[in-house]
């Protein structure tokens, strides 16, 4: 099913992205999951992260952009 989402890459859990996931639970004091999902963005250069949680809003080292905001 995502095979046929335009932009949408599959990425491998490795050391560095477990690495940038435990800076950012650390000093955001995000969830693992969370914080997992945004190291991976990191890692693959998104420009923009889309999300419900408005608490990943602190996280200033990509734009975190709410769901809510693109359908204003």
């Amino acid at each position: 099913m995502f095979e046929t989402f335009p932009n949408l890459q599959m990425k491998t859990l490795d050391e560095n992205i477990a690495d940038i996931a435990s800076s950012l639970r650390a000093n955001y004091n995000i969830n693992t999951p969370d914080a997992i999902q945004v190291a991976t963005s990191l890692e693959a250069q998104a420009d923009i992260f889309i999300t419900n949680d408005a608490s990943l809003k602190k996280v200033t080292e990509i734009k975190v952009l709410l769901l809510s905001e693109l359908l204003k």
